[in-house]
């Protein structure tokens, strides 16, 4: 595939992704019968999540990459809490060292409950060792998970 058709496509799902991002912040849903302590999920949010998903899908078979615009496109996505967990696959395409220079705008959205976890782990892959200070709450996180992933990161980036 020429560069400029996995542009096409990429570019395509990203308006997609940022169509169905909701113009206003939707309260969160009621919790989740099977599972009592997490909110249940709004459809936008499963169908954000997939396209951020077949993105992924989409780089690793046709062994492309985001070029500068599209990963700014992604953050903007990371950073729209409107957006809500359907960012978690948006965060996660940033896990990579060539998207460092994205860290600071990663890291500040780290208090937010929808994503953390995918923040601290792309942190991590970024290899972006200045957040220890930030992360070590996590390391006693409610889930295991997270506080694994903030584990991870203490571990390799801390004094």
């Amino acid at each position: 595939m020429k560069r400029d058709e996995f542009d096409s496509q990429l570019n395509s799902l990203l308006l997609s992704a940022e169509k169905l991002i909701p113009e206003k912040d939707l309260p969160d849903l009621p919790y989740m019968e099977l599972a009592p302590t997490v909110h249940d999920w709004y459809d936008f949010e499963h169908e954000l999540w997939e396209i951020g998903e077949n993105i992924r899908q989409l780089i690793l078979t046709k062994k492309k990459d985001l070029g500068a615009e599209q990963a700014d496109r992604v953050c903007k996505i990371c950073e729209n809490i409107k957006a809500k967990r359907g960012r978690q696959s948006f965060v996660m395409l940033l896990g990579k060292k060539r998207f460092l220079h994205y860290a600071d705008r990663i890291a500040s959205i780290l208090p937010d409950d929808d994503i953390d976890g995918h923040i601290i782990s792309t942190l991590y892959k970024m290899g972006a060792s200045q957040y220890v200070d930030r992360i070590k709450p996590y390391a006693d996180h409610r889930m295991t998970w997270i506080k694994n992933e903030a584990k991870r990161y203490i571990q390799k980036y801390g004094l």
